[in-house]
This record gives C-alpha cells, structure tokens and sequence, in this order.
C-alpha cells in the first residue's frame, strides 16, 4: 500500500511539473495589444507623437501615441489606418505606444 502511495506521489509531482513547463514560456511570451482603427490627424517628429481619431469603439476620439519613427506616418496624414497599441485597454489621457499596422 505505501509503494501505491508513493508512486502516486511521484506522478502528481511529475504533472505539475510538466504543466509549469508547458504554460509557463507561453505566458511568458505574452503581450496585450488592443487593434484600433482612426485617422492621423497630426504628427510631432521631435516628440515621435502622433495625434489619432481614434474609430474604433474600445478608445474612440483623439488620443495621442507615440511611435519610434514618426515618419513612416507622413503619408498617412488624414488617412484612415489599423495599427495596435502595447495595452489590452485604452484609459483616457494615457499615451500608449503604437504600431502601425500591428506589432512585427
């Protein structure tokens, strides 16, 4: 009965340890976006901010982001564009960074 017992044990002890290494790297790795669709309205190259009408429902209005190059926008200027930012939510008077045409 104690080596029932005990092989029992082990393979409880084994499963867990085997489910931490498995979800464990995939939660790692995981990052919130949220994939938003508006118009540029202004861009700021000494900032690297931009300025979005934001459409979509879940941040909707103006919001300012940020951006590593705020020239591959240029193009862009009241031109209606899905990009992502690094949140799972959209608070107003938060800047978020942003990812033209979703994180690569």
């Amino acid at each position: 009965m104690e080596i029932r017992k005990t092989h029992y044990g082990v393979l409880f002890i084994l499963a867990v340890v085997f489910l931490v290494l498995y979800v464990l790297p995939v939660h790692a790795y995981a990052g919130d976006e949220l994939f938003l669709t508006g118009i540029v309205k202004e861009i700021d190259h000494t900032t690297r901010t931009v300025l979005v009408d934001v459409k979509s429902s879940s941040c909707h209005g103006l919001r300012k982001f940020t951006v590593d190059d705020a020239s591959q926008l240029d193009d862009f200027v009241n031109e209606k564009i899905d990009f992502s930012i690094d949140s799972s939510t959209c608070k107003s008077g938060e800047v978020y960074k942003m990812f033209p045409g979703g994180r690569k």
